[in-house]
C-alpha cells in the first residue's frame, strides 16, 4: 500500500492538478490547438514530477494529450528510442549470460 500512497502523493504534487484538464488533451495539432498545446507545456515546465510524469507516459505507449511537456508525436521517437535502448541492453544481458556459462560461471 505504501508504493501506491507514495504514487498518489506524487501525482497530487503535479502542476496540472489545479489547472483545466482539457487543456492537455488539444483536439488536433493545427490551429487554436497548438496555442492550447503551448499553454499545457508552459504548465508542464514549472512542475516539479515533469520527468516522472513523462517517464509514464513514455512507458504506458501510445497515449493521447500533453505529458510530461510532449505530445503524442513529441513522444513517438522518444519511446521507439527507448525500446531500441532496452533491447539493445537485453541482448547485451543475454550476450554476458552465455559468456559467464561458457565459462562455468553460473
Amino acid at each position: 500500500m505504501i508504493a501506491l500512497d507514495s504514487r498518489a502523493e506524487r501525482w497530487s504534487r503535479a502542476a496540472c492538478s489545479t489547472a483545466d484538464p482539457e487543456l492537455f488533451f488539444p483536439i488536433s495539432s493545427s490551429g487554436p490547438a497548438v496555442h492550447q498545446a503551448k499553454r499545457a507545456k508552459a504548465i508542464c515546465a514549472r512542475c516539479e514530477i515533469r520527468q516522472a510524469c513523462l517517464d509514464y507516459a513514455i512507458d504506458a505507449g501510445p497515449i493521447q494529450g500533453v505529458w510530461g511537456g510532449t505530445t503524442e508525436r513529441e513522444r513517438r521517437p522518444l519511446r521507439q528510442r527507448g525500446h531500441r535502448e532496452r533491447a539493445r541492453h537485453t541482448q547485451g544481458n543475454a550476450a554476458a549470460r552465455r559468456a559467464l556459462a561458457q565459462q562455468g560461471v553460473t
